[in-house]
């Protein structure tokens, strides 16, 4: 019975990370945001920023890495949305080498910025409400740097597109 339980567990999580949706904010802390806010993480050309610069319009901030398939996969949904919506910031946060994204920027192209943040973001994602450090993970802030939503696991473009509805009206 606890082998089966321990499926049915895992299971429901690899569905939670395949099929991402909304959830509660509340577990997400002013300090921790603080801290994602004015970290300084480097670009794939080595120029450093903070997210803090990227909050003066509704922000898509998406925790991915070149070896999360659903964060691969969910990708050219978030391209798509970037060019639908040009009043919306969207920044990937790479848990993951310059590398591997250099590489992956060959075969994957996205118009909007990668920044390097390298596995420490794995940490960092815990401290903003995402206990397991599942990817992809995204946080969605208004105008002002509040955030509004977050999602674990592959975002659902028509859930996304809705959120940006809201946000950039």
């Amino acid at each position: 019975m606890a082998g089966g339980l321990l499926l049915l567990l895992s299971g429901a999580r690899a569905w939670a990370l395949k099929a991402g949706s909304s959830s509660d904010i509340t577990d997400v802390s002013q300090e921790a945001l603080d801290k994602l806010f004015d970290l300084s993480v480097p670009d794939m050309s080595g120029q450093s920023h903070t997210v803090r610069e990227y909050t003066n319009k509704p922000l898509v901030l998406n925790f991915w890495a070149t070896w999360c398939p659903p964060c691969v996969k969910e990708m050219p949904d978030l391209e798509a949305l970037h060019q639908t919506y040009p009043n919306v910031n969207f920044v990937g946060f790479a848990a993951d080498t310059e590398r591997n994204m250099l590489k992956f920027e060959e075969k994957v192209k996205v118009t909007y910025p990668l920044l390097v943040a390298g596995m420490g973001s794995i940490s960092l994602m815990k401290n903003l409400g995402n206990k397991t450090g599942g990817l992809p993970f995204t946080l969605i802030f208004d105008a002002g740097g509040k955030l509004s939503h977050k999602i674990l696991g592959q975002v659902e473009k028509d859930e996304l597109e809705q959120i940006l509805k809201t946000l950039s009206s």
